[in-house]
């Protein structure tokens, strides 16, 4: 879309219109007679094609394939008549284009069936009047109009001029499930997969102004602090090198540092400037002082003094964390930070003229962008005019906007566009990370060994404090709830407890894939394992009986919760992976589950493994079963529950991002290390089929899987490791 088409669409839509679920009051023309815009999520025109306008970002998760499928299936196109476009982001006018937590899918699902079934019944009624015959007698199937008394035909775009001017319907029918041809129909290729595997595909990084320059920042290695002074000089002979200048910190929720930044005429030259370019900094003592042992300590030592806030608690509990008596286990968990470690690093281009800002490139959340970007410089957001690219991986990386308010001072700096790119070792060592946690977990037997009284007190640095810029602002502690803490345990405890505190974190942090059930989930369902365990049980069997009498319950974020539902991925997965069948010695199975409450998504996964005398694992068979209601896409939804597995997988065996005097001590993939071909084995995937309103895919099959492997190596070793990932305590693929 054109900019000046994309104006001319906007001063139709008021804000908000995503939400509202606005259209016109007629279908309107946005080319004189030759399209016509029922929805601003639909265009149709007069050479068959019709554009279907994306307002959520790719980033390899596949919503311009899967979101125009659910247009498709409404508007009865022939898929191959579609194109995909990038909805324009406009501060001014709003909309959901913040994209993460798995409900992309979820969010637009009414609003583009609605927009579908909206076009469909004006063509449909245009057809009708051009055949003088009722409404009842018109049929649309393909892209085309059929006269169901003669089984005449007129194809949608011969009908754009006489439907362009029909009141647009408010609540128009949409399909009964059965009729679904499009949705849920394995086989449809994703609209830019040419594009991607020809290396065609132009992501952020790849795109090129003319006259455009190229920055990079050294930037102080340690949070917190300063550029005391820098040696331009030092730079030496470097071809190219156009300016170097301070670069400020940008305020709370930006979460960028101080640093140095280096503009030249080229790649080469920016990087091989900013290896040489000599600054002193003034450090952050304290910050400068942590360690991951001494930070590890700090939260352990923190979990013996009163909580700074409770999330829930409900029934019988006990508040003494001395729990001495015998009918109490207890177990603490250590979980590190994490990178993101996106396959395309972060850039931004950006220019600055006349008094606004132009961006380009990929954001997770182009609202903040234009937002934190323009108060720093004491503009509004709707001076900045953002250009949406897709994204190399995301992950909750490209939700954050340090990047790209840097590329603007840079550009407020320089006369030209310039991109700001992140070498690979900038991209790890100045990500906003998965914050490290540490939980003491704790259940109070009955005579059955089933547990009571539960209690899980949480110690992490919250990504509140650094993402919205809320440093100590109790309220947004919750924000680390999810996955268990927030009373959505799984299980039928009558006793309840959950608390959290907060220690000072030495990096920046932000949300990463599956977000905050990627600790608790995981502690959770670990230490179930550790309590079947105790009574005698089978990791199955005692979640099941957790199970039983347990209803249908909204928990505290307003979500309803299915135990039913959970239930049945636990059982699949378990026949799946043949659970009643004797293994040979030194095998085991493990299986873990997660309600992914924002995203109404069940999951089950279950691993047999074996691991040798030197702790090499091998893992036999891996099996996911899963619950997210109706599918959209199947082979979209099945890459997306296999990277789920590998970012899993990677997580419980190798990932770790470890601190060395304030700084970071990773800086590319041979020190963070993530899952290799090698390592993945083949992945089962069972879907168990819905009519329930779609939930999320790309993170809820990500949590259950690191649980899964953990109780699977507990049951063949009979070792539980509490602290991840396993390499630390000598476990390896290969």
């Amino acid at each position: 879309m054109r900019r000046r088409d994309f104006i001319k669409l906007n001063s139709f839509i008021s804000g908000g219109w995503v939400m509202a679920q606005l259209i016109p009051i007629n279908g309107f023309s946005a080319e004189a007679t030759d399209c016509f815009q029922p929805s601003p999520l639909i265009k149709l025109c007069s050479d068959g094609k019709i554009i279907v306008y994306v307002i959520k970002q790719e980033m390899g998760q596949g919503v311009q394939t899967s979101l125009p499928m659910i247009i498709a299936e409404e508007l009865e196109a022939d898929l191959k008549d579609i194109l995909v476009e990038a909805m324009p982001f406009d501060s001014e006018k709003g909309g959901q284009y913040q994209t993460g937590g798995s409900t992309s899918v979820m969010r637009q699902w009414m609003p583009l069936r609605k927009a579908g079934a909206a076009a469909r019944e004006m063509l449909i009624a245009a057809a009708a009047k051009e055949w003088n015959i009722g409404v009842e007698n018109c049929v649309a199937s393909k892209s085309k109009i059929i006269n169901t008394t003669n089984n005449k035909e007129i194809a949608y775009k011969d009908l754009i001029s006489r439907a362009a001017g029909l009141p647009i319907p408010k609540e128009p029918e949409l399909k009964n499930y059965k009729d679904f041809k499009v949705i849920g129909k394995p086989g449809q290729k994703k609209n830019n997969i040419k594009e991607i595997i020809t290396g065609k595909m132009k992501y952020g990084i790849d795109f090129k102004l003319p006259g455009m320059l190229y920055a990079a920042v050294v930037r102080c290695p340690v949070i917190g602090g300063k550029v005391k002074s820098f040696d331009a000089a030092s730079v030496g002979s470097v071809d190219g090198v156009v300016k170097i200048f301070e670069l400020k910190e940008m305020g709370e929720g930006v979460q960028n540092r101080s640093g140095v930044a280096i503009v030249a005429n080229n790649r080469w030259s920016v990087f091989k400037a900013q290896q040489r370019l000599k600054v002193e900094w003034t450090v952050n003592e304290e910050a400068a002082k942590v360690n991951s042992a001494n930070y590890a300590t700090t939260q352990k030592e923190r979990l013996l003094k009163n909580p700074d806030i409770i999330y829930n608690e409900r029934g019988d509990v006990v508040k003494d964390q001395n729990r001495k008596d015998a009918s109490w286990v207890s177990a603490t968990y250590q979980l590190p930070f994490y990178a993101h470690a996106t396959m395309e690093p972060v850039n931004c281009i950006a220019q600055f003229k006349d008094g606004k800002f132009e961006l380009w490139g990929g954001f997770q959340n182009p609202g903040k962008a234009a937002s934190a970007g323009s108060a720093f410089f004491g503009l509004k957001a709707k001076d900045v005019f953002i250009n949406l690219m897709p994204m190399g991986g995301g992950f909750g990386r490209r939700l954050s906007v340090d990047y790209c308010c840097e590329a603007m001072q840079v550009a407020k700096n320089i006369d030209q566009p310039v991109q700001l790119l992140f070498s690979r070792a900038d991209d790890i060592k100045f990500d906003v990370f998965r914050p490290a946690s540490t939980h003491l977990l704790a259940a109070k037997l009955d005579a059955n060994k089933m547990p009571i009284q539960w209690q899980h007190d949480h110690i992490t640095s919250p990504v509140g404090d650094s993402i919205l810029g809320n440093k100590g602002n109790p309220g947004w502690l919750s924000i680390e709830a999810g996955g268990g803490a927030y009373g959505d345990v799984y299980y039928n405890i009558k006793g309840f407890r959950s608390t959290v505190s907060r220690v000072a974190p030495p990096v920046e942090l932000g949300w990463w894939r599956a977000v905050n059930f990627t600790y608790n989930n995981v502690v959770i369902e670990s230490f179930i394992d550790e309590l079947a365990k105790k009574a005698g049980k089978d990791g199955l069997t005692y979640r099941l009986d957790l199970l039983k009498n347990l209803q249908p319950v909204k928990i505290k974020d307003g979500s309803l919760y299915d135990p039913r539902r959970m239930e049945a991925v636990l059982k699949l997965a378990a026949e799946k992976i043949d659970w009643t069948k004797k293994r040979a010695s030194g095998r085991g199975l493990g299986i873990a589950c997660c309600f992914y409450n924002h995203a109404k998504a069940y999951t089950a996964h279950a691993f047999e493994v074996s691991v040798d005398k030197t702790k090499k694992i091998t893992i036999h068979r891996a099996i996911v079963a899963t619950d997210v209601g109706t599918i959209i896409d199947p082979d979209g939804f099945a890459n997306q529950v296999e990277g789920g597995f590998v970012w899993g997988l990677s997580a419980v065996m190798k990932s770790e991002i470890t601190i060395e005097k304030g700084v970071v001590q990773q800086s590319s993939f041979f020190d963070f290390e993530v899952s290799r071909m090698p390592d993945v084995p083949k992945l089962e995937i069972h879907i168990i089929q819905s009519n329930e309103d779609p939930g999320g895919a790309g993170e809820t099959s990500v949590p259950s899987v690191i649980p899964g492997i953990m109780n699977a190596v507990a049951a063949a070793t009979g070792v539980r490791v509490r602290e991840l990932p396993l390499k630390k305590s000598g476990y390896y693929f290969y």
